[in-house]
Formats: structure tokens, C-alpha cells, sequence
């Protein structure tokens, strides 16, 4: 059963690894790909992928898997957030399966049976099964242990489920590999492509050239822009201005928190605690029966005492209580109920060190007596968590000095150097330790700032959540409830949102998978209407963590070519046709000017720059102080003779006037390897990027999730 139970624990990590890793981990593979009745018939779709139907059932199926996996790997059950990216992993792996699976079959690949064997017990060891079952001691494979696994597995169905599901993945992983390969295999560089590279590397041209940024020209030097223009632009890149399909809301927050009066009742109720607690002696009783989080009644060293008890110890003595008060929504009172003696000893301390390790003698006694003076200034009242700040060289510089309260001996947490622990607990009261105290890391200044005890603390702890009342939500759920009466249009819910003064709030370009909208974090229910049953101009209030929300859908952005109505396409436009406006301004003025680059320059503002003798690599692909400008870089190299004068160029921020001042033309070489090499990586690091994309482009995927997700 030992065995059964290790095959269930790894199986499980190793799946949930499988499926996470990468989309093109084929899991399931005998269970989905087949579309087989042990899905159901279910005809709700969720989508399609490469013309194959995907049945909600399916999908659902799917998704509950990789959520068990998870479940299995961390212990919890995923809270909505990540619920929303295991449905965006199901689909992405389902994507992947059923392109690539097409893919697999048109190109003749398989992976036979000898093979399935040879990648977990032949010579051909997958890297996952290495992952899975290589000695940790020696990181080879553990045969006798995998064998034990193989044979005992077929002892326990889940077991053997597990081990087929994570064979099935091999062997997709294999295909994969095999697909990859085809691909991959096809890159060649030819010699005209090596010399290219070794051009673009080694070649360099010295330019002088005039720059004339759209800033050098007024907005009143140029026509205005009209509609007109703004959708001839468009109609002329329809390409850059693709957009998928989304909508936007406006929306109001009716937050629900606790009220003036909730706080209220909280004292009363806490105050009420607090007198029983003085007056009695059942101090264990009363507060673990009305603590809401954590034990309420322990027996505690000073390094786990809570905060507010442990930052007075100086002050409070038996009996005494703390609080209420509140913290991050949270109510606490704390009673100390009794002192008692342990044989640990705690000590408090807070330091600077002055690091002295691998120095000689000369450095060292340097470093001492910079350490003595920062002790003068200590002792002398300076504020020891600022020196630590300025001087140490400890981690706990930046917080002070403060180690915290140490058990004499050390902990799992680890223990101090043999100097330093005997100094801290030489003292029997708080303060500066008067000496410098060294160890192997260096100089100490040490500070007690909790004296050497013994004690153990028993505390009663009352912790009590501030939340908001019945009355609260329902005054709030009126609120939200009583605008929707009222709200039936977008134009109504402008106007009662101004009537009533509340703050509109917007969310742009949502997309069916989004499971947030602008702060609202979990607004799956809100993105499952707006794809559904809604239409523009519809109102509808929605009950989310802690608020309620009522939206409008205000407009709804079709996919193909954005529109100038689009959120920020006009914006975007008019300062593209501005620019272009101000580029035939710039290139007219330039051509009717004469003389040198400087003369040219004369003409405009004093914006408008000269520089010489400047460098340039034609793989740089771009311009000092203008940037990225491929378009004159090729230019600037296209000239043949020093003194050429390139024509007027248009950059993204402005116009370029270039003369050659030198090249170099590197000689040519009889070995172009390296040049060849680099365009090869540089193919095979984009090919899977690429490959990818392009399997994903021709699937034609209709995601319909949103119907119920």
C-alpha cells in the first residue's frame, strides 16, 4: 500500500505539473480527443475550435479535472480568481489538442507502442519521467523504484488511471517534439544572408544630419483637422486598427460597510467584554466562548506574543488589559492573566555590524574604530535605529537593527553568534551594551531593547471582525435597488447618478473572458450579461464582494476595424494625421530652402538641430536623440558618395535630412559561420512563438464561454 499511496501523491504533482506547464501537454487524451459518450450529448456549446462543436459538458468536464489536480497539488479549493484562469487553461489546452491534433494526422505522425515504452523504461528516458522518478541522491533514473510504481498501479484504479493519463501525455509531448522538428528543420541560411548580417553588424556610416521635430511647427501653421480627414487615415490602415469584440459599462458602487452605529455596537460589545474581564476571574472561558478567530486563550513566549501585548511588556503588569481596539477591521482586547517562570530565557535586542570577514589587520582596526564611534554616539543618546539605518551592514539595517526576541540557545528559526548571544544575555536590564562585542561577521553595537527573562505569558484574546449589519446591507441593497427603479436608459442613469451626487465609475474594451472590470475584481456575473441577454442602454444591479453595483451598458465594439467613436481611436488618429499634416509642411519649406544643413535649420525654431559626425550601425535601426527611424538608417546607407544629400525623411516625431560623411564597407571574410549561427537562433527562438500563433489563426475559434462562465 506504500507504494500505491506514493504512485497517488506523485501522480498527482506530476499531473498538475503536466497540465500547467505548457498548453501542449495533451492530457486526457484518450478521454477528450475521441469525443466520446463518456462526456454526455449534451448539444450546449461552448464554443468551436477548427469546426469541432466543444459541449459544455465537455468543457465543464475538463475544467473539474484540472481543478481536482490543483486541489490535489495545494490542499485548497481555488477561489474564483483562479477558477477563472483553470477555464482559461482548459481552453487553451482544448485549442491546442484539437489543432494540433489535425496537424499531427494530415503530416503522418505517431508514436508507436515500442516507442511509449522506450520513453519511460528504455534508453530514450522522457524528461518527464526523469522529473517524476530520478534518485535525488545521484539524479538517475530510479528503475527499481518506476518498476515497483508500473507494477503496483495496476493494483489501484486511480492509480492506473493517473499513470495512463500521464503516458497519454508522453506521448502527445513526443508528437510535439516530432512536429517541432519538421518545422524547425526547414530554417537554412543561405551565404547572401550570412553576408547580410555581417554587413549590418560590421558595416557603419558617419552622418551629418538635420533634425526637425513636429514640435518646430505650430498647430496653426497647418489646416485643421476635420472628420474627413481623420476617417480617410482610417479607411488607409484599416490594417493597425483591428479590435476584437468588447463592450463598456458606466457604473455606480453602493459600497457595503460597516455604519457609524455598527462601529458603535462593536465598543459596546467590546466594553462589555472588557468589564467582565476585570471583574472575573474565568478569563480562558470567557474568551475563547466570544473570540471569533484564533484560540483565545494561550500561554505565551515573548517572540509569539501578539504586537500589542509584546510592544508593552515594559509597561503592563498581571491583569492588565489592552483594547479594545481596532486594527485592519479587527477588534482586539487583550488581557494579560498571568505571569509564570519557563526554563527558556528570551532576550530582545537590536544591533549595528560593521562587517570585518577576509580583511586584513589594518582594515579591521579601521572598521573598529569607526565601530566606536558610532558606539560614543549611541551611548551618548543618539537615536540607535537611525544609526542602524545609516551604518549597518546587517539585513536588519533598514528595519532599525531589530532582531526581535531570541530564545537563549537559538531556535528552528537559527541560532546567534557565540559573542553575541553571551553579551545580550550578560545584561539584566535595557540599553546600550557599552562595548563593542565582535564575532565572526565583525563589529557589533548591540542595543537591549527587551531585558533577559524567563517569563511565559498567558494571555486572553478576544478577536471580533467589524462587519456590517443586517440594517447596513439592507440600506444599501435599497439604495441600489431604488436608482434601478428609477433608471431605465443610459440617459436616465446619467442624470439620477448627478440628481443623487454618486461617483460614476467606468469599465472599457471588456472582453467575454474578463473576470475584472476596472477595480471590480470579481465581475464575471456583470461580463456574463453584457455578452448574454443585455443590450445597449440596458440597467441592471448586480450583488458583488462587499458591494452592490449597478451598471449601464453603455457600448459595444464590434470585431473587424475600429470605428473613430471607439474609446481612443480618434485621439490616436488626429495626432497621426496632425503629424503627417506637419510633415508636408516641414518637407515644403525644407525643398525650397538651399545651402548647408545648418541654413536649413536656420529656418525654423531654434528646436530644430544639427549634429555631426555621427556613427551609425545599420542593425541599430535607429537615430541618436531621434530614435527608432529603419526607414532613414536605410537611407543614410543607401548613399553612395560623401557629401550625398538624402531627401527630406519622416520619422515618427519628426523629419530627417541626412549627408554622408564617411562608410565603412567591411572586407569580405571566407568564414561566415558566426553570422550564420545568429540568424539561426534567432529563427529558432521566434519559430515556436510563430508556429504557435499561426496553428492558433487558423483554428477558427468561436469562444461562446460566456453563455456560463
Amino acid at each position: 500500500m506504500a507504494i500505491i499511496n506514493t504512485l497517488r501523491e506523485k501522480m498527482g504533482r506530476l499531473l498538475v505539473v503536466v497540465v500547467g506547464a505548457s498548453i501542449l501537454a495533451f492530457v486526457l487524451t484518450d478521454v477528450l480527443s475521441s469525443r466520446s459518450s463518456i462526456l454526455g450529448s449534451d448539444k450546449q456549446e461552448v464554443g468551436e475550435i477548427s469546426g469541432e462543436s466543444i459541449s459544455q459538458q465537455e468543457y465543464a468536464n475538463l475544467v473539474e479535472s484540472i481543478k481536482q489536480n490543483y486541489m490535489a497539488q495545494y490542499g485548497v479549493n481555488p477561489n474564483e480568481f483562479l477558477m477563472q484562469t483553470i477555464r482559461n487553461q482548459a481552453w487553451e489546452q482544448l485549442i491546442a489538442q484539437i489543432a494540433y491534433t489535425k496537424r499531427f494526422d494530415k503530416a503522418g505522425i505517431a508514436v508507436s507502442g515500442d516507442e511509449r515504452i522506450d520513453m519511460v523504461q528504455g534508453k530514450n528516458i522522457s524528461p518527464q519521467v526523469m522529473q517524476q522518478f530520478a534518485d535525488p541522491q545521484t539524479g538517475e533514473l530510479d528503475r527499481q523504484f518506476l518498476n515497483q510504481v508500473l507494477v503496483n498501479s495496476d493494483l489501484d484504479p486511480e492509480s492506473r488511471i493517473r499513470w495512463q493519463m500521464f503516458e497519454n501525455s508522453l506521448a502527445e509531448n513526443r508528437r510535439m517534439a516530432k512536429y517541432q522538428n519538421l518545422i524547425l528543420k526547414t530554417n537554412y541560411v543561405t551565404l547572401a544572408e550570412a553576408q547580410q548580417e555581417y554587413m549590418e553588424q560590421e558595416g557603419e556610416v558617419t552622418l551629418d544630419y538635420l533634425y526637425i521635430p513636429f514640435l518646430a511647427v505650430n498647430d496653426d501653421q497647418v489646416s485643421e483637422v476635420s472628420d474627413a480627414d481623420l476617417q480617410a487615415y482610417l479607411d488607409q490602415h484599416k490594417d493597425e486598427y483591428t479590435v476584437e469584440e468588447s463592450r463598456s459599462i458606466d457604473y455606480i458602487s453602493f459600497p457595503v460597510i460597516p455604519s457609524a452605529a455598527d462601529s458603535a455596537y462593536y465598543i459596546e460589545e467590546l466594553n462589555h467584554l472588557k468589564a467582565q474581564l476585570e471583574a472575573g476571574d474565568n478569563d480562558s472561558t470567557l474568551a475563547v466562548i466570544n473570540t471569533e478567530q484564533g484560540i483565545g486563550f494561550g500561554t505565551f513566549d515573548p517572540s509569539a506574543l501578539p504586537d500589542e501585548v509584546v510592544n508593552n511588556l515594559s509597561n503592563i503588569k498581571k491583569g492588565d488589559i489592552i483594547g479594545p481596539n481596532l486594527q485592519n477591521g479587527i477588534y482586539t482586547l487583550y488581557k494579560l492573566s498571568d505571569i509564570v517562570k519557563s526554563e527558556a530565557e528570551f532576550v530582545k535586542v537590536s544591533h549595528i555590524l560593521l562587517r570585518t570577514e577576509g580583511m586584513s589587520a589594518a582594515d579591521k582596526a579601521a572598521v573598529k574604530t569607526k565601530a566606536e564611534g558610532i558606539l560614543r554616539e549611541a551611548r551618548n543618546g543618539a537615536d540607535f535605529a537611525q544609526l542602524a539605518i545609516l551604518n549597518s551592514e546587517d539585513s536588519s539595517g533598514p528595519s532599525g537593527g531589530d532582531l526581535g526576541w531570541y530564545r537563549k540557545g537559538g531556535d528552528a528559526q537559527g541560532q546567534w553568534a557565540e559573542p553575541f548571544e553571551k553579551a545580550a544575555f550578560s545584561v539584566n536590564r535595557e540599553g546600550v551594551i557599552n562595548r563593542l562585542v565582535e564575532s565572526d561577521f565583525g563589529y557589533h553595537i548591540m542595543n537591549v531593547t527587551g531585558a533577559p527573562s524567563n517569563n511565559r505569558y498567558k494571555v486572553a484574546i478576544i478577536l471580533k471582525e467589524l462587519t456590517p449589519s443586517d440594517e447596513t446591507i439592507d440600506g444599501a441593497y435599497q439604495k441600489a435597488g431604488q436608482f434601478v427603479l428609477e433608471t431605465e436608459s443610459y440617459d436616465d442613469f446619467v442624470n439620477n447618478a448627478s440628481a443623487n451626487g454618486y461617483s460614476v465609475f467606468s469599465g472599457n474594451n471588456i472582453n467575454s473572458n474578463s473576470s475584472s472590470i476596472g477595480r471590480l475584481e470579481s465581475a464575471r456575473q456583470i461580463v456574463t450579461w453584457l455578452y448574454g441577454e443585455a443590450s445597449v442602454g440596458d440597467v441592471k444591479d448586480f450583488d458583488l464582494a462587499n458591494e452592490y453595483v449597478v451598471a449601464v451598458y453603455r457600448a459595444k465594439v464590434e470585431a473587424g476595424t475600429a470605428k473613430l467613436t471607439d474609446s481612443g481611436v480618434r485621439s490616436q488618429i488626429k495626432l497621426k494625421v496632425e503629424n503627417d499634416k506637419k510633415a508636408k509642411y516641414i518637407t515644403d519649406k525644407i525643398s525650397a530652402a538651399s545651402g548647408s544643413l545648418s541654413d536649413m535649420a536656420a529656418s525654423f525654431d531654434a528646436i530644430a538641430q544639427v549634429y555631426t559626425d555621427t556613427q551609425v550601425k545599420l542593425s541599430s535601426n535607429s537615430l541618436p536623440n531621434v530614435g527608432v527611424a529603419p526607414a532613414a538608417v536605410g537611407t543614410a546607407f543607401a548613399l553612395k558618395n560623401v557629401g550625398d544629400r538624402s531627401k527630406a525623411i519622416t520619422t515618427d516625431v519628426g523629419v530627417v535630412i541626412m549627408e554622408l560623411k564617411g562608410k565603412n564597407t567591411p572586407a569580405g571574410i571566407t568564414d561566415y559561420t558566426t553570422y550564420v549561427n545568429q540568424i539561426q537562433q534567432r529563427a529558432l527562438s521566434n519559430a515556436q512563438l510563430k508556429m504557435n500563433q499561426s496553428v492558433r489563426d487558423k483554428a477558427e475559434i468561436l469562444d461562446k464561454r460566456y453563455k456560463y462562465y
